[in-house]
């Protein structure tokens, strides 16, 4: 039986992911359905790269009809505020082996997901003020002061 296998996913939503993968699928497969994407392009984000990983992203994401969405934590991981290329679309981070690609262990993944789920909210607002973006901010739940609430009477339907 095979051992199962990981890749980790960062979204354009700004989400970190571990993707369990069927390990008898051909890498590169998986990153097009993960990645949405027919190219796939391979980049070295230094800060990655010392830890043995490489991101997959779309080589065209760029070029796709509509409006895109910068990948905050891949752009600042590949150095996009000092370079000026952003990152846009899903990106997959698998590992690098010399000239082969892998997948990750199960605790590779985690400990990987772990480590940038804690940068990224630094990551949005440095990506963010590089290219002069606001980020998406979630909107806050609304407090309802229970003091001005009053039930309705069931026959007359009154507030």
């Amino acid at each position: 039986m095979d051992e199962k296998k990981f890749a980790v996913m960062l979204t354009d939503t700004q989400e970190i992911k571990t993707l369990e993968c069927d390990p008898q699928e051909e890498l590169f497969e998986i990153a097009r359905g993960t990645i949405g994407c027919e190219w796939i392009e391979l980049v070295e984000a230094e800060p990655l790269a010392k830890k043995g990983y490489l991101m997959l992203i779309d080589e065209e994401g760029k070029l796709k009809k509509g409006p895109v969405s910068i990948n905050c934590l891949a752009s600042d991981l590949y150095g996009a505020d000092r370079h000026g290329d952003a990152i846009v679309g899903n990106v997959m981070v698998v590992r690098a082996e010399d000239e082969r690609l892998t997948l990750l262990t199960k605790e590779e993944a985690t400990a990987l997901a772990a480590g940038l789920e804690a940068k990224r909210d630094l990551t949005v607002e440095k990506i963010s003020a590089a290219f002069g973006l606001k980020p998406i901010v979630k909107p806050e739940l609304e407090i309802v002061d229970l003091s001005r609430r009053q039930s309705c009477r069931k026959n007359s339907m009154e507030r």
